[in-house]
């Protein structure tokens, strides 16, 4: 079991109490997760105590009902996000270490004897103890007689915002859609790695960043992006695939990105791509110039889809 403190993002030996306790895995962090998370702070304000997000330390995929399932944000990005929107504490917890736990156990032993919770929020769908056998109603029993709020499902349109819709999204390319869900951009945030360096013999210098084992790809080719770089915001153009025209490593996904007016050695650094926009596939051109002439019409389509508009990644 892990503590954070999520305004200083620091590890803590334990957390204040009462405590208003918001229960999931909250990948992605979507609009769905936002509302439950607004419901735990608002409880836990009103009341003079502190707030917290309690979920798992172990990936998406991991997850029994998952296997495979590819992460949409990291653990770091995760708790980020869960911080800026006002919450106090991130209680993570190994899968392992919980999963023999009746829904009794979960309840009165770790949730009210160990964090002592006073409120718990969970969403609609939510299942927790050995096997998943305890639900929303289970839970407010449990809990009884203290607070318990079930939150419904957030909608978009006629479908219920999940994880596994942003996923879908993501997967077709629809950053857009994928948008929608997550009330902003879908973003990577990773360190620079050492790349081939042929964009710079080319005047089209580009970073490489490599996705994490387990986190999602989204659908392959060139994309609209907004770049966040020691400190300063930039246009860039990204493509996530294996570069054909340059590359015969055909198996290595990664993604490269142009950043428009940018001149930094960003090596080893966190840089913040955020995809706006997918603008086509990623082809295999028969000659460099080619490509030359093909970077420089998206890079010309990124400029014009910001004009007037140009907004960073928050």
């Amino acid at each position: 079991m892990d503590v954070y403190n999520l305004q200083t993002m620091q590890r803590e030996e334990s957390v204040s109490s009462p405590l208003s306790v918001a229960l999931g895995n909250f990948d992605g962090v979507h609009i769905g997760h936002a509302e439950l998370i607004r419901r735990t702070v608002e409880h836990a304000r009103a009341r003079g105590h502190a707030s917290a997000v309690w979920t798992f330390s172990d990936g998406a995929g991991t997850l029994p009902n998952k296997p495979g399932t590819p992460a949409i944000t990291t653990t770091e990005e995760k708790l980020t996000l869960i911080g800026s929107m006002g919450v106090d504490y991130a209680i993570l917890e190994s899968f392992s270490d919980v999963r023999g736990l009746s829904p009794d156990q979960f309840v009165k032993e770790l949730l009210i004897k160990k964090y002592h919770a006073v409120c718990t929020v969970c969403g609609y769908n939510f299942r927790f103890g050995a096997g998943g056998t305890g639900d929303c109603d289970t839970l407010c029993s449990l809990m009884a007689p203290h607070d318990c709020i079930v939150v419904p499902p957030v909608y978009k349109g006629t479908t219920p915002v999940s994880s596994s819709a942003v996923r879908a999204l993501l997967k077709k390319g629809d950053m857009e859609g994928a948008w929608d869900l997550l009330g902003r951009p879908f973003y990577i945030n990773l360190p620079v790695i050492k790349g081939k360096q042929l964009g710079r013999t080319i005047g089209i210098p580009t970073i490489n960043q490599s996705f994490p084992e387990g986190h999602i790809i989204p659908m392959g080719g060139i994309y609209i992006c907004s770049v966040s770089a020691d400190g300063e915001e930039y246009m860039g153009v990204a493509n996530i695939g294996t570069r054909p025209t340059v590359d015969n490593d055909d198996h290595v996904l990664n993604c490269e990105t142009h950043i428009i007016d940018c001149n930094k050695d960003l090596y080893g650094k966190n840089v913040k791509v955020a995809f706006h926009h997918r603008l086509r596939d990623e082809v295999r051109f028969d000659s460099i110039d080619r490509l030359m002439h093909q970077i420089q019409c998206d890079i010309e389509k990124t400029k014009l889809y910001f004009k007037g508009n140009f907004k960073s990644p928050k």
